[in-house]
């Protein structure tokens, strides 16, 4: 009797992940702003963000362009923060979010978040997106003709 085993994947590159820092604010006047200042004078460019706030604190979800670099200037501010990969779908040929939604839920798998990047690809909008499998999304997104970037493609 053969022995079943998983198929393999030649990967010829690294996975289009994309870095996300949750960083968290105290909700007062200028938090923000100082953050984005820190990035600035560390010449680190911000790609993407979504900020969400509540009586007490804020949180700035962002997509920088050297996670690395990102990490360092956050730890030196002092600032807690959270990370996570996240995908870069570009939403190309007038391809709609609803469509890339769509094939998410085809293959079973939740999206936690979503937000656009401030920047383009191409001239074509790119998505961030948050699922429960990364792995399967990716498959799922390529095999319908999604591209997916790294942080050092977008």
């Amino acid at each position: 009797m053969p022995i079943m085993t998983q198929p393999q994947i030649q990967r010829a590159h690294e996975e289009p992940y994309a870095w996300q820092f949750s960083v968290f604010l105290p909700n007062r006047v200028g938090q923000l702003n100082e953050l984005l200042r820190a990035m600035a004078e560390n010449q680190l460019e911000l790609l993407g963000i979504s900020v969400f706030d509540s009586t007490d604190w804020a949180v700035a979800r962002i997509v920088f362009s050297e996670p690395d670099k990102a990490r360092e200037i956050l730890a030196r501010c002092k600032l807690a923060f959270t990370e996570c990969q996240v995908l870069l779908v570009v939403l190309q040929s007038a391809r709609t979010l609803g469509e890339a939604t769509q094939v998410l839920l085809a293959a079973e798998l939740n999206v936690h978040f979503a937000y656009p990047l401030l920047a383009n690809h191409e001239g074509q909008p790119v998505m961030v997106v948050n699922v429960d499998d990364h792995e399967l999304a990716i498959q799922a997104l390529t095999q319908h003709k999604f591209k997916l970037l790294g942080h050092e493609d977008a």
